[in-house]
């Protein structure tokens, strides 16, 4: 039989320890008039048949140190059980000292929370002490969290102003574990954050329009590009082939030589008449410019002229000059070979003909009276082309009356390989009974022997 020694309730289970409703240990009904501060031993095989009960939701430690399986453990009280007959006291056990204690149980892991749907909210019944406990429940491996639960209200602890000093020991010893914060079920959901805009759609159709595009180049490419270049090569397929021309090679032209080379002509030969004598040009005797400007000629003239001894001579301007007189120093046909500055070949020098016939025209006019100029063009030297200017003047007063004068100057370029062209001046007069006017010049009389028999190079 036990008994409160607080409220002296009884109790016909000798292994309950603790009083159901103000927790305070139970002494044997016999032992509580002997007093209530006797220590009781435990016996842990005492409790190998107790009922395990869970601590649905264990209080804080209140101290620090290894955990006491021994020691009061404070949970939500169970429905009391019907209290039965108290039974007959037992005898008084005998007095003992009290036993040593045990050394501490290893801590066992921490209970898991219960997994249970919370019960329905009702008034918190007074806490009470138990002599129990709990047994580790190992949490299932797939278990999902439990749903939050209402926090219960706060459990004042037992009083300990009536209990002895080793009761009040027991009971300032916290719970095994402290159990992790839940959230009250009252806190109201957070509003979620507004869902940002997908940019999937805009990125998909850019892409579209950039497939487009693509493909509508790849299309306009083909027509307007590799369609024509396919054409093109089977028409070249098609076509019969034709032996390649071997390239002409042309010779590299001399830098060094400045002046072109003048294009050799083939020149008839002449057939002098019987009474003709020839002239032939040398170097040997001329100085200045007519032996800077020296080129090989002959012409052929009647055996009735005279030559002027002045020309072919050193200080000379003329290579050689005939004369037809009517005594006693009269001329009537005259025929003289100079020279002008040329550029080396028939092309450059025919692009300076009008110059070089303006400039010999002007120094005429200071040497003859009434001097006119009457034409300028190209014209023929026997085999030659030329580029000529005609004139006329006049002489008065003199032993034969006024006297007409008509004249004719050739240039003739450079051929057969010559650098250097000539001048031919042709003057005749009145006097010639041939002669008519300027036209008449190389044509009519004496003259035109030496226009047809004129040829540059050696004979």
């Amino acid at each position: 039989m036990k008994q409160c020694p607080k409220c002296s309730r009884t109790y016909a289970n000798d292994k309950q320890k603790f009083c159901t409703k103000d927790g305070t240990p139970l002494v044997d009904s016999h032992n509580a008039a002997a007093g209530q501060d006797a220590t009781i031993r435990i016996d842990s095989n005492q409790l190998d048949d107790e009922i395990t009960k869970v601590i649905s939701q264990p209080l804080p430690r209140m101290s620090e140190g290894p955990f006491d399986p021994y020691k009061t453990q404070v949970s939500t009280p169970q429905p009391t059980p019907p209290v039965p007959t108290p039974a007959p006291p037992a005898p008084p056990a005998p007095t003992a000292p009290p036993p040593t204690p045990e050394p501490p149980i290893a801590a066992a892991p921490p209970p898991a929370p219960p997994v249970a749907t919370p019960p329905p909210p009702a008034a918190p019944p007074v806490p009470t002490v138990s002599d129990v406990t709990p047994a580790p429940v190992a949490p299932p491996a797939t278990q999902p969290p439990p749903p939050p639960v209402a926090a219960p209200p706060p459990v004042p602890p037992p009083s300990t102003s009536n209990l002895a000093p080793a009761q009040a020991t027991n009971a300032s010893i916290p719970a095994a574990t402290v159990p992790p914060p839940v959230a009250p079920a009252t806190a109201a959901p957070q509003a979620a954050p507004p869902k940002k805009r997908s940019k999937l759609p805009l990125i998909l159709g850019i892409l579209f329009v950039l497939l487009l595009i693509g493909a509508g180049g790849a299309v306009a490419g083909y027509f307007f590009v590799l369609k024509p270049m396919l054409d093109k090569k089977k028409v070249a397929l098609l076509e019969p082939r034709h032996p390649e021309p071997t390239p002409m090679v042309e010779s590299t032209p001399d830098a060094s030589n400045t002046r072109p080379e003048t294009p050799k002509v083939e020149v008839p030969a002449y057939s002098p008449p019987a009474d003709a004598v020839q002239f032939v040009n040398s170097k040997a005797k001329l100085d200045g410019k007519l032996a800077e400007h020296y080129v090989d000629f002959s012409f052929y003239y009647p055996k009735t002229w005279q030559k002027d001894a002045k020309a072919g001579i050193p200080g000379a301007s003329n290579f050689a000059k005939v004369e037809r007189r009517l005594p006693p120093d009269f001329t009537q046909e005259n025929f003289a070979v100079g020279w002008y500055s040329s550029t080396g070949s028939e092309e450059g020098d025919r692009a300076v003909f009008p110059t070089l016939a303006e400039n010999l025209s002007n120094q005429f006019a200071k040497s003859f009276t009434e001097y006119k100029k009457v034409s300028e063009g190209p014209t023929k030297a026997g085999v030659y082309d030329g580029y000529e200017f005609r004139f006329e003047s006049a002489s008065r007063n003199t032993e034969h009356g006024d006297i007409k004068i008509w004249g004719r100057v050739i240039f003739v370029p450079p051929s057969e390989g010559n650098n250097n062209g000539v001048t031919l001046l042709m003057l005749t007069t009145s006097l010639a009974p041939e002669l008519k006017s300027v036209n008449d010049v190389g044509v009519k009389g004496e003259l035109p022997m030496m226009l047809q028999s004129f040829r540059f190079g050696k004979p």
